[in-house]
C-alpha cells in the first residue's frame, strides 16, 4: 500500500523543470522507478532527521552540489552515524552558474526527512534513486498522523518544504506506515536485485549489523 501510494504521489509531485538565469549545465536521466522495499535493500543507511542548514559547492569539473547538514534523530539502517550528518545532491545554483539534474533531490532549512542514503566511494552521502530517496515528513491541519512526500522541484534554488501542497487525504502515506514496511523489510533478512547495485554489494549492505534489528 505504501510502495503504490508514494508512486502516485511522486508521479503527480514530478513538474516540469523551469528554465534558469545565467550558465547552466543540465543533465538528462531516466530514474528507474523504486519500491519501498527497493529503497530499503539498496540504501547504506537509512535515517530519520531535520535540516539544520543548506548550501551550495563547487565540485570538480564544474559541477555544483547541494549540501544539507543533518541532525539524526533516528536511524534504522546502516553503521553508526554521528549525531550530525551533510547529505548532498548533485545540481543547484551557486553564484552565476547553475547546474540542474533531473530528478535532483532539494532540502530546506527546518524540513523533517525520512531518506535512504547511498554512500558514494568519495564518502559523499546520497538519496537512493535522488528525490525517490528524500521523503519529507509533513502533517496536514487537523491530522494527528505525519505524511511522508517524495517531491520532485520545478527549481533547485528557492525550494522551501512548507509550502508543499499536502496530497488529497486518501492519497497520504503516513510516517508510521512506510517506518513499519522498512522495518519489516529488515527484519525480513530478504533483499532483491536493485537497478544499479551487484547482488554482493547488497548483500554487504544488509548484514544482520548493518539491518540494526532490535532483538
Amino acid at each position: 500500500m505504501c510502495t503504490r501510494a508514494l508512486r502516485r504521489a511522486a508521479a503527480v509531485a514530478a513538474l516540469a523543470l523551469g528554465l534558469f538565469a545565467g550558465p547552466t549545465v543540465a543533465e538528462a536521466s531516466y530514474l528507474a522507478e523504486l519500491s519501498i522495499e527497493d529503497r530499503t535493500d539498496a540504501a547504506a543507511y537509512i535515517v530519520e532527521g531535520t535540516v539544520l542548514e543548506v548550501w551550495t559547492e563547487l565540485g570538480t569539473g564544474g559541477t555544483v552540489w547541494t549540501r544539507a547538514r543533518v541532525r539524526v534523530d533516528d536511524q534504522l539502517k546502516g553503521d553508526d552515524l554521528p549525531s550530525e550528518v551533510v547529505i548532498d545532491s548533485l545540481g543547484g545554483r551557486h553564484g552565476d552558474l547553475t547546474m540542474r539534474v533531473v530528478g535532483s533531490a532539494v532540502f530546506s532549512e527546518g524540513e523533517r526527512l525520512f531518506v535512504f542514503l547511498d554512500e558514494l566511494g568519495s564518502g559523499r552521502l546520497v538519496p537512493i534513486g535522488k528525490f525517490q530517496g528524500k521523503l519529507t515528513v509533513r502533517r496536514a491541519p487537523g491530522e494527528q498522523r505525519h505524511h511522508v512526500m517524495a517531491w520532485q522541484a520545478r527549481r533547485v534554488d528557492d525550494f522551501d518544504h512548507r509550502f508543499l501542497p499536502h496530497p488529497e487525504a486518501g492519497d497520504r502515506v503516513y510516517l508510521d506506515d512506510v517506518r513499519d514496511e522498512v522495518r519489516a523489510r529488515l527484519e525480513s533478512g530478504e533483499v532483491s536485485p536493485v537497478t544499479g547495485l551487484s547482488m554482493e554489494e547488497i548483500e554487504r549492505r544488509n548484514t544482520p549489523a548493518r539491518r540494526r534489528i532490535e532483538r
